[in-house]
């Protein structure tokens, strides 16, 4: 029994067996109150009586207590208040929570409060809130992030640009290394963005947002057939293998003949459309 297994990994490694149920109710009531179940739903049916069996295996081991961790708090208030839909939204009232808790609840309910005012618009007040843990922890990713978009939101991208050039962890944290090359957007220095964009998505090819931000950089030094093949990778990322390849063939047009770089545009769609020969039966389900 697949979920048997999967709840003595849980215990054996440390974690809350009760995981294991717990994720498999949050799957059922999806599926319940949506007219398209979770697509792993589509696949591995999900009945009643095997999430039945396995809170009662789950039940039968010793509880185990997990500390949430401080980046667990913030990762929770910056996406509940950035990207929050429905009932999932940071409120007053999880903030006046975490507010009374422990030191990582209390730090997280100050940043989302911070937040919600950057997100209000209100950058002042944001700023004002966010300053005491910036100053206690200046090279803190989760506030030198929110201290970047307050930067920019106040069109203030030289103080968000020489914050980021300074931070301790810039040549390790892809956030930060994304982030510096907004920063560089803009404010207008698109060279530099893109001195830093190449290398990011050299090292982090499955992210959309680095090849988004190239794409702008690109057309922003005019360099037409750069943008098109960092548009047509953001393409291909989404599966959209007809659009990438098309991209592809245009920026393949538009550079010099016979260059590298029209070698490595027709290199890429020759790629593009292995790939959509393997998945070709599967489009077809």
């Amino acid at each position: 029994n697949v979920s048997l297994q999967f709840i003595q990994v849980l215990q054996r490694a440390g974690f809350d067996p009760q995981a294991m149920p717990s994720f498999l109710e949050k799957l059922l009531d999806q599926a319940r109150y949506s007219t398209r179940p979770p697509e792993i739903l589509l696949t591995h049916p999900l009945p009643e009586s095997r999430l039945a069996d396995a809170r009662n295996r789950a039940n039968q081991m010793r509880p185990v207590v997990v500390q949430s961790s401080a980046d667990f708090y913030f990762a929770k208030a910056r996406a509940l208040g950035m990207y929050n839909s429905g009932r999932n939204q940071l409120t007053s009232d999880l903030l006046d929570q975490w507010s009374k808790g422990n030191v990582r609840q209390q730090h997280a309910a100050q940043y989302g409060r911070a937040l919600q005012a950057m997100e209000a618009s209100k950058y002042d007040e944001a700023r004002k809130t966010l300053q005491p843990l910036l100053s206690a922890e200046p090279n803190n990713a989760w506030y030198l992030d929110l201290a970047t978009d307050i930067d920019l939101g106040q069109k203030r991208a030289n103080d968000a640009i020489n914050r980021l050039k300074n931070a301790r962890d810039l040549r390790v944290n892809p956030v930060l290394q994304l982030n510096l090359a907004n920063a560089y957007l803009q404010g207008g220095q698109p060279k530099a963005a893109e001195t830093i964009l190449n290398r990011y998505t050299f090292s982090h090819k499955d992210d959309g947002n680095g090849w988004d931000l190239l794409a702008q950089a690109e057309a922003a030094l005019n360099n037409r057939d750069q943008e098109l093949a960092a548009r047509a990778e953001s393409y291909a990322l989404a599966g959209r293998l007809d659009q990438a390849i098309s991209l592809l063939s245009s920026a393949s047009a538009q550079a010099k003949l016979g260059s590298q770089q029209q070698a490595r545009y027709d290199a890429r769609i020759d790629q593009l459309r292995q790939l959509q020969e393997r998945f070709k039966p599967y489009t077809k389900m």
